[in-house]
């Protein structure tokens, strides 16, 4: 992302990409290090008494007038950090949260939930025969289920809830303040609405179908049997038929 030097908060860091004027006071500022390629952070910034800018380049304060500073594009180093942290948290296919995202939110949310009493509910959902519509459509077509069925979670989950790409088709829902009761009823939206939706390139709902299972977190349980006992359930959902919600856990 790139913005006008005069767009920085005070206190941030940030490259410089162009420097588009010829006007003398430009100049003066390329003479003493004001040039593209340089690191900049910005220190003062007064649009109404003194109109002034000042910046640090390397060890040099520089003041120069906000009309200056009109004529420089820079790019944040927080954005480009701001990325590289995305890219670290995110599965690239669905744009989900990913497995060593989850894991680190689990930890947190348990710390919650032992030093506060913050009610914790983990869902796995997994899609039903989805080797099957990889060998019959090809992967593409299992790609563009898992894409969907991603947009259709987060139109249903709450903004404080966290959906991750599990592993393959599967995806962990982290249901932050959730007891257990409430997590079977969100469970059960998300199933049905996969059923009741059309996944190209089928033409009918029905076609693609998800098994749920799903855990609270009791005082006696840590993260990894908090998984685990969601696991188990996910195996009942699919042993008893596939397309359903099995949630075991204290309510």
């Amino acid at each position: 992302m790139v913005i006008e030097l005069k767009n920085m908060y005070i206190g941030e860091t940030a490259e410089i990409i162009s420097i588009n004027s010829d006007i003398p006071e430009v100049k003066r500022l390329r003479d003493v290090g004001l040039m593209h390629g340089r690191l900049i952070e910005l220190l003062h910034y007064d649009h109404v008494v003194s109109k002034k800018i000042i910046v640090m380049i390397g060890d040099s304060r520089i003041a120069f007038d906000i009309s200056v500073a009109n004529a420089i594009k820079v790019r944040p180093l927080k954005s480009y950090y701001e990325v590289v942290r995305s890219q670290a948290m995110l599965d690239n296919l669905t744009n989900c949260m990913n497995r060593n995202y989850a894991s680190c939110m689990l930890t947190a949310e348990h710390e919650k939930f032992v030093s506060k009493k913050v009610p914790l509910s983990v869902l796995l959902a997994d899609i039903d025969c989805f080797k099957k519509i990889n060998d019959t459509y090809g992967h593409q077509v299992g790609d563009k289920v898992l894409k969907n069925l991603a947009l259709l979670f987060k139109q249903i989950l709450r903004r404080s809830d966290v959906l991750c790409r599990w592993g393959g088709e599967e995806f962990l829902i982290l249901l932050r303040g959730t007891l257990i009761h409430d997590a079977l009823q969100t469970a059960e939206r998300l199933r049905q609405s996969v059923e009741s939706y059309i996944f190209p390139p089928f033409n009918e709902s029905g076609s693609v179908t998800v098994s749920i299972g799903g855990c609270g977190l009791p005082p006696d349980r840590d993260v990894e049997e908090l998984i685990g006992i969601a696991d188990s359930a996910l195996y009942e959902a699919k042993h008893r038929g596939r397309n359903r919600v099995s949630i075991c856990g204290e309510k």
